[in-house]
């Protein structure tokens, strides 16, 4: 029993690793973007990513053991379904929620409301079970990212809130989703491969004029490779392997590496000021992934019966 308990807790401790290392590669978005001045419309880099992601996902995949078979039965599947509508309602509605709140506003509504609905929807539709130190790790954590926002928040319009409030749900269904997927046995490179490239189908129809505006210069494109390569592809491609030991809840908390990895490079890189709120709020931050880390255990044995959650 010792035995298959410390293997358990290495497995989670790999994915927790994994789910960290993939959010914080995210976190490095906006620190590119701002170094470069990328005057680029931001559903247009919403759609760019998810592209490049996509196809980034997709060409690694065989490398790893994907198979080029797999993906028409992967385009069928109602749970890839729901991660590409996730993830392309996520680029509409948080930008919207930029554009009415401002970016700390709806980075704080979106990125709050990720794990708390994920932790909701495991527990009422996987039965995951959303222990104490779960609750507490995250609840500190959330009001970590309150804090460091104190004094920057915009909350007199209603509508914006409300679009941020829809983006992190659908991030929370997108881990949901993601977590059904895999334990039917779904590839970890293919999964977010196929989604993203479902979901930047139907954004096109959205930014397709605004695409056309755009300036191709050398410096965009090798800015939107890094951007769809490496902070969407390889990124979320790292996190769906990451899933396979840790519950949908303690994936989404991890999310929260992603915020604090954006705030420590905009401090070391692009020299913006540290305020005490700021560095209060990291350090609640920070408290609540390593409580969150240290009392992860492996899911992948959680379920019983899988094939009842499986998304056929």
């Amino acid at each position: 029993v010792m035995m298959s308990d410390l293997k358990s807790r290495k497995h989670a401790g790999r994915s927790v690793g994994l789910s960290l290392l993939g959010n914080g590669l995210a976190g490095t978005a906006g620190t590119v973007a701002a170094i470069y001045a990328l005057n680029t419309p931001s559903p247009v880099i919403g759609f760019v990513r998810l592209s490049i992601g996509a196809i980034t996902l997709l060409i690694l995949a065989p490398f790893f053991g994907g198979k080029l078979k797999d993906l028409s039965r992967l385009a069928m599947r109602p749970g890839v379904w729901i991660m590409a509508a996730s993830s392309a309602s996520y680029q509409v509605f948080f930008f919207a929620s930029v554009d009415r709140t401002g970016v700390a506003t709806a980075a704080l509504i979106t990125v709050g409301c990720i794990p708390v609905s994920a932790g909701i929807v495991g527990w009422i539709f996987l039965r995951e079970r959303l222990n104490k130190i779960w609750l507490i790790s995250t609840a500190i954590a959330i009001t970590g990212l309150v804090v460091a926002s104190l004094g920057e928040l915009q909350t007199n319009d209603a509508t914006g809130l409300l679009y941020a409030v829809i983006a992190g749900s659908g991030i929370g269904a997108y881990i949901n989703a993601a977590k059904v997927e895999v334990r039917a046995g779904g590839h970890a490179m293919q999964l977010p491969g196929m989604s993203f490239l479902l979901g930047s189908v139907g954004l096109l129809f959205i930014v397709r004029s605004e695409l056309i505006q755009v300036e191709w210069t050398t410096q965009t494109i090798l800015l939107a490779i890094y951007l769809g390569a490496v902070t969407m592809g390889i990124a979320n491609g790292i996190q769906t392997l990451g899933l396979k030991g840790i519950s949908p809840g303690v994936a989404s908390t991890m999310m929260l590496a992603d915020p604090v990895t954006a705030a420590v490079l905009g401090v070391v890189v692009l020299g913006e000021a540290v305020t005490l709120n700021g560095a209060i709020g990291l350090i609640l931050v920070v408290i609540g992934l390593v409580m969150q880390s240290f009392s992860a255990t492996d899911d992948s044995q959680a379920v019983t019966n899988p094939g009842k959650h499986r998304a056929t």
